[in-house]
């Protein structure tokens, strides 16, 4: 039988483990971060939203856009079952 695993689930929605920065509207000198992670036990992306710091952003990073935390709203399944 086959088994999906994680790099399955990140290659099917490669949302999940992305990093967004926006910048502080007045001091622009901090930033927050919103991760995507996977929250297995409630089975859909939960956002990490950090407070705002003074730090710059790595290359990694994405700005951030309000419509990200809709897409990842809105792709959330109501079922309890696996992620296949």
């Amino acid at each position: 039988m086959y088994q999906r695993t994680y790099q399955d689930l990140k290659r099917w929605n490669p949302m999940i483990d992305r990093i967004y920065f926006e910048r502080h509207p007045q001091h622009p000198e901090q930033i927050r971060t919103y991760t995507m992670k996977w929250n297995a036990m409630a089975n859909k992306i939960t956002p990490m939203i950090s407070n705002w710091h003074t730090a710059e952003p790595t290359p990694e990073m994405l700005p951030y856009h309000p419509k990200v935390m809709g897409a990842v709203l809105t792709q959330q399944t109501t079922h309890m079952g696996d992620f296949y």
